[in-house]
C-alpha cells in the first residue's frame, strides 16, 4: 500500500501539515491534562477548606444541635449528616490522594478521616467519614459540576481554525516551491518534441534556478548540435548526389551489358542505402510541428495509394471520427513503411484502426512466414536484416522499421512486432493522447 502522495507537492503538503497537526494535537493532548490537573487541585483545595470549616461548626455544637445544623449545610452537592460509627478504614482507595493531605493539613493530625470515594482527574465525586472530637462522626459526600472539568469547546474551535490558516499557507508554500520543478519537468519531456521552445524563466529558489540554468543551457548545447548536424547533412546530400550521377553515367557507357546490369544494380542499392541512412539521420533532426490529424482520413488515403498500384489491402476503422495531434507527413511515412512491409514480405496487409481514451493503435497484419521470436525486436536497430526472411533480394536497407519506432517514439508511443497465431507478422503502432 503506498502512502505517500505520488507527487513532490502532495508529500511536502502531506509531511508538513501532517507533522503540525500531530504537534499541535500533542501540545493540546498536554494543555488539556495540565488543565486537569490544576482544576483538580484547585477544586480540592476549596473543597478542603470548606469541608474543615463545616467540621470545626459542628463539633463546637452539642448533639441536639449537630443533626439540624448538618441539615442547614447540606447542598445539592454537597450532603452533610452525622453517624453514630463509620465504616472501617479500607488499605487503599483508587482516586486523588491529594485531597486528603489537603483536609489533613486543614483539620490537623488528631482528626481521624476514613474515605470511601476520593476524587479522580476529570471527575470530582467524593465520600468521606471525619471523627467528631465530642463523639460520632461526621458523613459527607458530595461532587463538584462536571461542566468545571468539560473540554473547553472554544479552545477546538481555535486550534481548528489555526490549522486551517497554516495548512492554506503551506499549500502555497508547497505549490510555489514545486511550480519552477514541475515547468522544468515539462520542458524536460517537450525537449524531444521541440528544441526551439523557449527557455524556461529562471525564478524560484535558488537550487531550482540553478537546476533551470543548466537545463536551459544544455537545450541551447543540444539546438547547436541538432542545426549542426542538418547543414552537415545538407552538404552530404548535396556532394553525394554529383559522384553517384557521374558513376550512373559512366555506368550506361559499358559495354558488357550483364556487367552493366551489375553495376547499375550495386549502384542502386548503394543509393537506396546512402538515402535511406541521411533520411533516418535527417529524422532525428526534422521540425515538423504537430496539428489535429484525421486518423481515419489518414489510413484511407494511404490505403487508396496501394490500391491504385494493385495491391491487395483491406481497412478497418470506426465509424465515428478518430482525431489525434501529430505530425503529420511523419505519421504518414511511419504507417506507410508498415504497411510497405506486409505487402513486401506477406504479399496482403489488414490495417486496422482502434481509438480510446489511452489513445490510438494502428495494427497491421500480413500474411508472411513471421519472423523467429527473437528477433522481433532486433529488427528495429538500423540496418538490421534477418537474412533467412527478409534480404536484399525483397529491396530495402533495414532502416524502415527503425523509422517507423523513431517517429513512434517521438509522438511517445512506441511499435512492436508478435507472430499471430494463425500465421504471418502483426505491427501495432500505439501513439497516446496528450
Amino acid at each position: 500500500m503506498r502512502l505517500l502522495p505520488r507527487t513532490l507537492f502532495g508529500r511536502i503538503v502531506l509531511l508538513m501539515a501532517g507533522g503540525l497537526v500531530l504537534a499541535q494535537l500533542i501540545g493540546a493532548a498536554m494543555h488539556l491534562a495540565e488543565r486537569q490537573r490544576t482544576l483538580s487541585r484547585t477544586v480540592g483545595q476549596e473543597f478542603a477548606q470548606r469541608i474543615a470549616a463545616i467540621h470545626r461548626a459542628i463539633d463546637s455544637h452539642g448533639d441536639a444541635e449537630r443533626q439540624a445544623l448538618a441539615a442547614q449545610l447540606s447542598t445539592p452537592r454537597q450532603r452533610v449528616s452525622i453517624v453514630a460509627t463509620a465504616p472501617a478504614a479500607a488499605t487503599s482507595v483508587a482516586g486523588n490522594s491529594e485531597l486528603l493531605a489537603r483536609l489533613a493539613e486543614a483539620l490537623g493530625p488528631e482528626i481521624a478521616i476514613r474515605p470511601l470515594t476520593l476524587p479522580r482527574i476529570g471527575h470530582f465525586v467524593f465520600d468521606l467519614h471525619f471523627e467528631l472530637k465530642s463523639g460520632g462522626w461526621l458523613h459527607i459526600e458530595g461532587s463538584a459540576p462536571d461542566e468545571i472539568f468539560a473540554w473547553p469547546v472554544h479552545l477546538f474551535g481555535n486550534l481548528a481554525l489555526m490549522l486551517a490558516v497554516v495548512i492554506v499557507l503551506i499549500w502555497f508554500v508547497a505549490r510555489m516551491t514545486v511550480r519552477p520543478l514541475t515547468r522544468l519537468a515539462q520542458a524536460a519531456r517537450g525537449l524531444g518534441e521541440d528544441l526551439r521552445q523557449p527557455p524556461l524563466p529562471e525564478e524560484g529558489p535558488s537550487e531550482v534556478r540553478q537546476a533551470t540554468q543548466a537545463f536551459n543551457a544544455m537545450q541551447q548545447r543540444i539546438r547547436q548540435d541538432i542545426e549542426e548536424r542538418e547543414r552537415f547533412l545538407a552538404a552530404v546530400s548535396h556532394d553525394l548526389g554529383t559522384p553517384v550521377t557521374r558513376m550512373r553515367l559512366r555506368g550506361e557507357l559499358l559495354a558488357d551489358e550483364e556487367l552493366r546490369e551489375r553495376f547499375l544494380r550495386d549502384l542502386d542499392e548503394m543509393q537506396q542505402m546512402l538515402g535511406g541512412a541521411l533520411d533516418f539521420l535527417r529524422g532525428k533532426a526534422a521540425d515538423e510541428p504537430a496539428s489535429p490529424i484525421d486518423m481515419v482520413a489518414l489510413l484511407e488515403s494511404l490505403v487508396d495509394d496501394r490500391e491504385e498500384m494493385g495491391r491487395a489491402v483491406s481497412l478497418s476503422v470506426p465509424s465515428a471520427p478518430v482525431r489525434y495531434t501529430g505530425r503529420p507527413q511523419a505519421l504518414r511515412r511511419a504507417i506507410g513503411n508498415l504497411i510497405d512491409n506486409a505487402l513486401k514480405y506477406g504479399q496482403r496487409a489488414g490495417v486496422a484502426l482502434q481509438a480510446d481514451a489511452d489513445g490510438v493503435r494502428i495494427v497491421v497484419d500480413d500474411e508472411g512466414a513471421g519472423l523467429p521470436e527473437d528477433q522481433l525486436d532486433k529488427v528495429f536497430e538500423p540496418f538490421y536484416r534477418v537474412e533467412s526472411s527478409r534480404n536484399r533480394a525483397t529491396g530495402g536497407v533495414g532502416l524502415g522499421l527503425a523509422i517507423v519506432r523513431q517517429i513512434a517514439r517521438r509522438h511517445g508511443g512506441d511499435v512492436s512486432l508478435a507472430n499471430r497465431p494463425s500465421g504471418g507478422l502483426r505491427a501495432e503502432l500505439f501513439l497516446p493522447r496528450r
